[in-house]
């Protein structure tokens, strides 16, 4: 239960992130530097999200496998 709350956590941390992200694109205030950064941090956010994912299906694809 506590991966899937992490799991939610980093979805919502994502989802901001993208929001962010789009809103600082169309704002030309922002440097290049700036757009970068939050970029940057966006792609980590998916990455741990994308790893969190994969052990809860393997976790899934395991336990499912075990007959003790």
């Amino acid at each position: 239960m506590a991966k899937n709350s992490l799991i939610a956590l980093l979805q919502e941390k994502l989802d901001s992130a993208r929001r962010e992200l789009r809103s600082a694109s169309v704002d030309f205030d922002i440097s290049d530097e700036q757009l970068l950064d939050l970029r940057a941090s966006a792609r980590r956010i998916f990455l741990e999200l994308k790893e969190q994912d994969r052990q809860v299906a393997q976790k899934g694809l395991l336990s499912a496998l075990k007959f003790w």
